[in-house]
């Protein structure tokens, strides 16, 4: 496996000398450097070590776009986790997705419930998640029902925030916990839906008005981890046009891997000698609480 590792990382350095070569002055890779890509690409070799050499969240490489974005999500998440006792509490993961963040909790709780929009969980989920189609505003659950309530990265794509924090309240037992991550510092993605960001004060209002307790909020790293992210990203998703569905460039992702990863280490480096001013994190995580009066 380390021998394949190997392999796949000489492969793909060289290929990213090569797209340097062949970018064009409009900043296209031209049509001789797309073919050869799609030759590596479809070597299936190659397809399974992009997860090795990328990883896939929540177990984001270095190499990884979304290194600082999802890595302190990761670090707070675990850090919830070994300060409560979970032990037969029922998550409710909304906006789960392909719940990726089920890995930290599944030998935590008793239940773990994934609700998103029709046509976003995985159809065939072989993993012990009950699946609930639903939105975010309209939780398809009983008042007082269960014990956290986790939202990661959802919050900027709902219709209604106000009313989704408010289902949040609704469906928690006295007692029981909000939890989740919002961008604070991110490029326009899975456009159209994607409606706003947030400060520290805005998180904190949204939370309060909902009747939530806020126990904690933190900001996910310094300025140069927020460029970093917002740079490569923006390398590889289209340009954003009106009416127009986001597309991701995952060719681009695997040439340029080596240069991700400079620049992340680079920032993190200068993240960790420069004073963080804690103005410019690319995300805020938190943690609210549902008092026991709430009745």
């Amino acid at each position: 496996m380390q021998y394949h590792a190997k392999v796949a990382c000489s492969v793909l350095s060289r290929a990213s000398a090569i797209v340097i070569l062949y970018f064009n002055n409009s900043g296209v890779l031209n049509l001789k450097t797309i073919k050869f890509v799609k030759i590596l690409m479809a070597n299936p070799l190659l397809d399974r070590l992009k997860v090795m050499i990328l990883g896939r969240r929540p177990n984001n490489t270095i190499f990884s776009f979304n290194y600082h974005n999802i890595k302190p999500v990761v670090q707070f998440l675990t850090g919830f986790i070994s300060q409560n006792k979970l032990e037969g509490k029922v998550l409710l993961d909304v906006g789960a997705g392909q719940s990726p963040y089920y890995e930290l909790f599944k030998d935590k709780v008793g239940e773990y419930i994934a609700t998103d929009l029709e046509g976003l969980l995985p159809e065939n989920e072989t993993r012990p998640i009950k699946q609930i189609t639903g939105a975010a505003e309209n939780l398809l659950l009983e008042d007082n029902s269960v014990d956290v309530v986790m939202s990661n990265q959802v919050l900027e794509h709902v219709l209604d925030e106000r009313k989704s924090v408010a289902e949040a309240f609704r469906v928690l037992k006295p007692g029981g916990y909000f939890i989740g991550s919002v961008p604070h510092i991110s490029p326009i993605h899975l456009e159209p839906y994607d409606f706003r960001r947030f400060t520290e004060y805005g998180l904190k209002q949204l939370l309060e008005n909902n009747n939530f307790e806020v126990k904690v909020i933190e900001g996910n790293g310094g300025v140069r981890k927020a460029i970093a992210l917002t740079l490569t990203m923006d390398w590889f998703l289209s340009k954003h046009e009106n009416g127009e569905p986001q597309k991701f460039n995952g060719i681009k992702q695997l040439l340029l891997f080596p240069v991700v990863g400079f620049i992340n280490i680079k920032a993190g480096i200068l993240d960790s000698i420069f004073v963080d001013k804690k103005r410019s994190p690319s995300n805020y995580c938190w943690i609210a609480y549902k008092k026991e009066s709430a009745l």
